[in-house]
């Protein structure tokens, strides 16, 4: 069975071989299973008050805010940038990625 982690970094590993597409460097996404890339707002399901959250900081702020755990930390990766968050208390994993990671993966 592959667990998350190997998931990810079998996806993140593909998406850098992919060829770049021009896009901001410092809008980030949030990375799904099979590496697509989702707008950030696409936590409003679980937090309907998310506001204008736009970055991994943003949002490690906002839930903290709310009074709840949460963990992260950068994940080496060749062009731009990701950040695995975790927030135990709503069972969420998340990885946040900059757009460059998501031109090679493709966006929703």
């Amino acid at each position: 069975m592959v667990t998350h982690r190997a998931l990810l970094a079998c996806v993140l590993a593909a998406t850098q071989l992919a060829p770049e597409t021009a896009l901001a460097a410092d809008k980030w996404f949030l990375l799904a299973r099979h590496g697509e890339c989702f707008p950030i707002r696409s936590l409003e399901r679980k937090f309907p008050d998310l506001g204008n959250v736009a970055t991994p900081e943003s949002f490690i702020q906002f839930v903290q805010a709310k009074g709840l755990k949460v963990a992260s930390k950068a994940m080496p990766v060749q062009a731009g940038s990701a950040m695995e968050v975790h927030v135990p208390e709503r069972e969420l994993a998340l990885v946040f990625v900059t757009a460059e990671l998501c031109a090679k993966a493709g966006t929703r």
